[in-house]
């Protein structure tokens, strides 16, 4: 469904595949994210990062296993994303639903270790809260701040969290 101004799907794919085993689109992401940061009158590298994640359904599986969110009762897959204060995605990750979100938080979290070395502290909802927080501190040094809801039947905006 591309735009007739395109060449062919083939072609297209092609070089997405290949930009994306040789890196070329991380680092297109990487350089865009600094520039606008930048732009922003922001440093280089967030200080701040917010985590995140969404239970989808999903009709039929296409090569990522799916589950059950127990909390949502969906069957299907998690989007899981870290974000910095302006709203875009450092990091994603798309797992099956019945992985709690803490548990895989702690790969995305060391995905972005070494890339954002200025990175003092993670926000996150209830979702996040136990001993993910004593993992990070000590695997990661950095400071996990769980926001919890003050009550569980009323929608309340979380500080920071709605920016996922």
């Amino acid at each position: 469904m591309l735009p007739n101004d395109f060449p062919g799907w083939k072609l297209e794919y092609y070089y997405f595949c290949k930009w994306k085993r040789n890196g070329t689109i991380e680092e297109v992401h990487e350089v865009l994210r600094t520039a606008v940061r930048k732009a922003q009158g922001k440093k280089a590298s967030p200080t701040l990062t917010i985590i995140g994640s969404q239970s989808v359904k999903m009709s039929r599986q296409c090569g990522i296993h799916k589950g059950i969110d127990g909390g949502k009762n969906i069957k299907g897959r998690k989007r899981q994303i870290i974000v910095y204060s302006m709203g875009l995605i450092l990091v994603a990750d798309v797992h099956a639903a019945n992985i709690h979100g803490s548990k895989a938080a702690l790969k995305l979290i060391h995905q972005q270790k070494y890339r954002f070395p200025k990175l003092a502290k993670i926000v996150a909802n209830g979702g996040y809260r136990g001993a993910l927080a004593d993992k990070v501190k000590n695997c990661f040094g950095r400071i996990l701040q769980v926001f919890m809801r003050k009550d569980a039947k009323k929608f309340d905006v979380l500080p920071k969290s709605w920016i996922v």
